[in-house]
This record gives structure tokens, C-alpha cells and sequence, in this order.
């Protein structure tokens, strides 16, 4: 070659446009795995792991897409996939970008384990931070600073990690183990969002493996397209995800099991023309796969991998996994990690529990010349308020709730207690509890001016009735060695069985009673907060050693509106005002017209003895 072609040729590469690239054909062009952080060593080969190049491609500069959902199992690939985004960013497509991670502990060591091997043993990363330099970017756990970019590595526990900063891109990993809030800033979705919104063409990506249902990265997750990977069919060439299935499902995984326990033969049957796939298919299979939406009309991509789809040797294989199945059919907490470590699904707890929303629907009108029934409140007393709910009992525990009103105001001092002494005024209750496990003292002085207010205390176990007897009461305060205070005991496991039966109760008929039955009135009162704290109790069912315990699990942090009931209720049953006599009184009054009220029939009880030392009525 002459000296002009040469140098006519070294011209036209230089002037020639840079090779588009995607970021798996920059992965398999120069990515070089580490034994620190794979089973396999040397070159990443994409078509090795077939399911992760849609994903990794979703971060590429001619990539429209803004919003990326992973939810996957355990060890599938998807963090070296993201460190293959990093290691393109740095050297292709320089950007800000951040990778956060539940806490500041989890971030150093995924920094030790998958970054820094990458920095150090990656030509091209190792060469654009230069020898020494990419040893000294190893050793700096916040950022990695490059050209045209820089690299923010963040901990949701750590506020001034990422405070301030605006990227293009931001990865939250193991977005499960996030909590609600973080900062002042809110929910991490926001944060996240806070993050880009300085860049239009962003990309925010939420990976985790799942937790529970509805938790935040099965939040994300439903508001997807929910893409899952199918794939063909070695015998009938049908397109399919890969299900685990069931005893009660023709296809999916399926297994023998020998006398002794051995676990043979295990396949998966297709759910198409039912054949058997033996796991040796599955390289062909994974080869001839592809991303299907379920709902494709939705802009944030979602993708969801099982541990079905792990490549022979690098995942676990279909006999290991149906023994991790067996193995974990003895206790539940082995079962759930089971599903969401190798299956990628979140755990959903069987048991019994009330949609508060469907409540909504329940809201009456109540008719003006409603009787008057036996009126009760139950008082829930914390720091900074005091909440009442007020209910009208009838025959049969038949009950109508009136109204649920918030106090506000420190409840160590007086003022909330004398507003509140004034909304009783004006409500006249005949009965009520109020809880005594805040502010004690000021809860007894407020109760010893009101011979009708039951100062209660809610206990846990199983076994108990709502309210002691008075034979038990009698029996446990005379084994009591201290005088003085002892409050009325409230069985929690008790009245959360009470509003769960009570709740699913059928309306009774119009101008019928049903025992038991809740009303609620179209008062602004009753919303669907009133009704998420009432039915914040769920009866959930688990295996401890092949015994099924159930067991109730408090949903949410706010329950006040359960607690007012339980000791509203309470209150009424200590009380032991007879709502039939009440009612019939009433009657006696309307029929015969009087101008003046009949003499009571029903007095206010006294108080039994041992409440306070030297109670007065």
C-alpha cells in the first residue's frame, strides 16, 4: 500500500462516525468478568444469558425507554447487567448517573464485590481512569468521577448521599429492602423521580427481588406492561413463560418421588400440546425466546425473571429447585423465601381479612326518629390526640356508629382533656373505655370524675374473652400485691376475631334487626382511612413444622379506629345496660305520650371495687 492510500485510509477512520453501539454489544466487545464476581471467568458472552439483553438494552443512548421494572429472582444475572450499564456509560456514553442501594453497609459491599472488579480488570474502563487512577476510584465508596460523567453510589439510609444530586439515570437495586420513606423527602419513588427530573430523556430503573404483595417493587411492577419471557417449545415450537405450576395444573414443572424420598425424573410438561421438556432443551429454548407484554399499551417496561430461566451452570437447575420446594413445605417462612428468591413472585399471606373499600358501600342514612339506644364511646388516647368513636348499641350488640372525632393537643397537658370533656357533654354517653396505655395518669384523673367512663387496657393472647369476668377480675386482683390502679383488661385477639365475624355479617332486611351487625352513617367521618385503621387486622394462616398456626398480623401502623370499637364495645359489655329494656322504654314513652319522662329503669352501674384505691360515686 502506498503511503497516500495509507494515510488516505487512516483518515477515513478517523473521520468516520463512532460505531453505534447498544450496551450488550459494548458488554461482549469489552467486558471481562472476574472470578470475584462470576462463576464463569474471561469474556461476557451476552447469548449466554439470553433474557438479559432487552434489559440491558432499555439503557442505551437511542433507547426510549424512561422507566425500567425488574422483579426477579435471586442470582439470575441482572446485577452484572447493571454493571455492564455503568461500565458503557463510563466509556461510551458519558453521563451522571447513580446506583442506590438500601443502606450504606449494602452499598460498600456491592461496590467491593461487582464494581470495583469491573474499574480494575476492564480494558476499557481501566484505561479511560487510568492505571493508578481506577485503584484509587476502587477505594472511593461515593462517587467515581470519569470524563464527561460521574458515578454517584448512594444509601437510602444515608441522606447526604444522595441530597443534591441530579443524574440522567438512576438504578435503585433491591428496591424491596427500601423502607416507605426515607429523609424528608417521602417515598423512595419520589426521590427518585427528584433525582432526573433536571434531564428529559431520563431512565429510572427499579430492581429487586419481591417481598410481599403490594410491596414497592410489586407496586412498580403493576403499573408495567409486565413483560415475561417466552419461549418456544422444542416439540410443538408454541411461545410460553416458564411456570412452576402445581399438583392442580396440567403443565409446568412436574417430578417423581421415590419411597425413599429421592426426587427423579423431573420435566417440564408444556402447556400447549403437553409434552415433556427435558432441562438439557433449555439453551435452544432460551435462544429462540423473546419479551412479550401483557400489557403492551403502558410505558414503563416491566420484566419479571424466575429462576426457571437460569442458564445450565450459572443458576440453579430444575432438580435443584423442585428440592428447594420440598425442603421448604415444612415451615413457612422457608416457603415464602423459596418464592420469592427462585420464583420471583411475592409472597401473598393466606388468611382472612376485610376490604376496607368495600365498606364504602355500606353507608346509611340513618332515619330521623331513630330510638335511643345505648350510647357508648371508646376513647384511644396518644401523644399528640385523643380520637373517639361514638356508637349507639342495640339487641343483640347490634351496633350504629354516630361519629369518630379527633382532639388534638398534647395529652400531657389539660387542654385537649377539657375539650374532649366538653364533646362528651354534648354526646351524653351512657357508657364507654378509654385506653390507659398513654398518659396513665392523666386517663385515671379524666375517668374518676365519670363513674360511666372504664378505664381498660388492651392485653395480647389467645384463649381470653373481650372483657374479663367479674369472677376473674376478682381472682386477679387479689393475688394483686400492689393497691391502686388496675384497669379493666381487653383481650386484642379477641376483638379482632369480633370486628372480622361482625364485618362480613349480611345486611339485615329494612325493619329487621340482626344481631351483631355494624351500621355506619354518610357522615365525612367514616372515609376510607376510618375504614383501612378499622380493618387493619389480618388472620393469616402459617406452617411451623407441618402444623398450621394461625395468627393475626397488624397491616398497617395506624389502627385507632380498631381501638376505639374494641373499647367502645368494651365499655358497653362492662356497663351491662340491658338495650332491651332501654328500647322498651322508649316505647312505653311514645305510647303513652307523656309530657314528662318516665323514672329511669336503668341506673349507671357503680364501678366494681378495686379500680382505684378509695373510689368514689
Amino acid at each position: 500500500m502506498s503511503h497516500l492510500a495509507h494515510c488516505l485510509s487512516v483518515l477515513r477512520h478517523a473521520v468516520a462516525p463512532r460505531r453505534a453501539l447498544t450496551v450488550s454489544q459494548w458488554a461482549d466487545d469489552h467486558r471481562i468478568l472476574s472470578g470475584k464476581q462470576s462463576s464463569e471467568r474471561g469474556r461476557w458472552r451476552t447469548a449466554r444469558n439470553e433474557i438479559l439483553r432487552e434489559i440491558m438494552d432499555c439503557f442505551s443512548v437511542n433507547s426510549r425507554v424512561r422507566e425500567i421494572v425488574v422483579m426477579k429472582s435471586s442470582q439470575v444475572g441482572v446485577t452484572e447487567a447493571v454493571v455492564n450499564v455503568l461500565g458503557y456509560t463510563m466509556d461510551y456514553a458519558p453521563a451522571p448517573i447513580m446506583v442506590m442501594l438500601p443502606t450504606i453497609d449494602s452499598r460498600d459491599s456491592w461496590k467491593v464485590q461487582k464494581l470495583n472488579p469491573l474499574l480494575q480488570e476492564t480494558p476499557a474502563v481501566r484505561d479511560l481512569l487510568g492505571g493508578v487512577k481506577s485503584r484509587d476510584a476502587a477505594n472511593r465508596q461515593d462517587l467515581i468521577d470519569f470524563p464527561g460523567g460521574v458515578l454517584f453510589l448512594a444509601g437510602g439510609n444515608s441522606p447526604n448521599s444522595y441530597a443534591q444530586k441530579s443524574v440522567r439515570t438512576i438504578i435503585l437495586d433491591d428496591l424491596d429492602r427500601f423502607p416507605e420513606e426515607i429523609g424528608e423527602e417521602g417515598d423512595i419513588i419520589t426521590l427518585a423521580e427528584g433525582r432526573t427530573k433536571a434531564f428529559p430523556r431520563h431512565i429510572r430503573a427499579y430492581i429487586s427481588t419481591p417481598t410481599v404483595k403490594e410491596g414497592l417493587i410489586d407496586r412498580q411492577w403493576q403499573k408495567s406492561d409486565q413483560r415475561r419471557f417466552h419461549v418456544p417449545c422444542p416439540h410443538c415450537g408454541e411461545l410460553q413463560p416458564l411456570e412452576w405450576g402445581g399438583p392442580d395444573v396440567a403443565h409446568g414443572i412436574k417430578y417423581a418421588v421415590l419411597p425413599n424420598g429421592e426426587i427423579v425424573n423431573v420435566r417440564y410438561v408444556c402447556r400447549e400440546c403437553g409434552a415433556e421438556i427435558l432441562e438439557h432443551h433449555k439453551p435452544q429454548m432460551l435462544a429462540g425466546g423473546a419479551w412479550i407484554a401483557q400489557h403492551p399499551e403502558r410505558a414503563t417496561r416491566g420484566y419479571h425473571i424466575s429462576a426457571l430461566y437460569a442458564p445450565i451452570g450459572l443458576g440453579p437447575s430444575w432438580l435443584d429447585l423442585v428440592r428447594g420446594w420440598h425442603a421448604a413445605q415444612e415451615n413457612t417462612a422457608t416457603l415464602r423465601a423459596f418464592i420469592n428468591t427462585n420464583l420471583g413472585e411475592p409472597w401473598e399471606e393466606r388468611g382472612e381479612s376485610i376490604d376496607p373499600l368495600a365498606l364504602l358501600n355500606r353507608l346509611e342514612l340513618y332515619p330521623e326518629d331513630s330510638p335511643r339506644r345505648v350510647r357508648s364511646v371508646g376513647i384511644d388516647v396518644q401523644k399528640d390526640r385523643i380520637e373517639v368513636t361514638v356508637i349507639d348499641f342495640g339487641i343483640g350488640e347490634e351496633a350504629w356508629f354516630v361519629d369518630h372525632l379527633i382532639v388534638q393537643g398534647d395529652t400531657a397537658g389539660q387542654d385537649p382533656w377539657d375539650e374532649l370533656a366538653t364533646e362528651l357533654d354534648d354526646l351524653s354517653p351512657d357508657c364507654g373505655g378509654i385506653d390507659s396505655g398513654y398518659n396513665t395518669d392523666q386517663v385515671v384523673a379524666f375517668a374518676r370524675r365519670r363513674p360511666w367512663l372504664f378505664v381498660c387496657k388492651g392485653i395480647e393472647g389467645r384463649g381470653k374473652t373481650l372483657v374479663e369476668s367479674d369472677e376473674d377480675r376478682k381472682r386477679r386482683l387479689r393475688k394483686k400485691r400492689k393497691k391502686g390502679f388496675s384497669p379493666f383488661l381487653v383481650s386484642d385477639e379477641a376483638a379482632k376475631s369480633l370486628i372480622t365475624q361482625r364485618l362480613k355479617l349480611d345486611a339485615p332486611a329494612i325493619g329487621q334487626n340482626q344481631a351483631g351487625y355494624l351500621h355506619f352513617p354518610q357522615e365525612a367521618a367514616f372515609d376510607d382511612e376510618f375504614f383501612a385503621q378499622l380493618t387493619s387486622n389480618r388472620l393469616e394462616e402459617k406452617t411451623v413444622r407441618r402444623r398450621l398456626v394461625r395468627e393475626w398480623k397488624q397491616t398497617r401502623v395506624r389502627n385507632e379506629a380498631f381501638d376505639c370499637w374494641k373499647y367502645a364495645l368494651a365499655g358497653f359489655r362492662l356497663a351491662k345496660i340491658d338495650p332491651a329494656a332501654r328500647e322498651k322504654r322508649e316505647a312505653m314513652i311514645k305510647a303513652t305520650a307523656m309530657d314528662v319522662p318516665l323514672p329511669p329503669a336503668i341506673n349507671r352501674p357503680r364501678r366494681p371495687g378495686g379500680f382505684v384505691k378509695g373510689w368514689k360515686t
